[in-house]
């Protein structure tokens, strides 16, 4: 029997499992009384992460934030026309968003803590070649 209770449909539910890919969208649909269309609709319209996108880990963007910081610090050291401060300030903006990633890292679970090591080292390098450039 209809009583006329309508149940809203909870999206954040939804797509917190359909982009955790805690079921495959054919079970979602099937939990919450929806269909593949209005899944496909709704994930389209709010731009969710497709089920089949590959989620980037925390280890990844360090890695490539490293490989920035490379590209920068050899483009400082090439650099003879562009002013020198101008390059120092984006090598040192890059350099704080390694140092945020390392930490946000360290504070997920099951992480280990980024070494302490490895950043002064890095920092070290860094100013070395400064150094350098600024003595040619």
């Amino acid at each position: 029997m209809d009583d006329g209770v309508v149940l809203a449909i909870r999206w954040d539910l939804i797509r917190g499992e359909y982009e955790g890919r805690v079921f495959l969208p054919a079970v979602i649909c099937k939990r919450y009384g929806i269909t593949l269309a209005q899944l496909r609709y709704r994930r389209e319209v709010e731009g969710w992460l497709s089920a089949r996108a590959r989620v980037v880990r925390q280890d990844d963007l360090v890695a490539r934030m490293l490989k920035v910081l490379d590209k920068q610090v050899r483009r400082l050291e090439m650099a003879k026309d562009e002013p020198f401060d101008k390059q120092a300030r984006v090598l040192g903006m890059h350099v704080k968003t390694l140092d945020t990633l390392i930490a946000l890292g360290a504070a997920q679970r099951n992480a280990e803590p980024a070494s302490k090591l490895n950043i002064d080292d890095l920092r070290n390098k860094v100013t070395k070649r400064i150094g350098q450039f600024n003595s040619r």
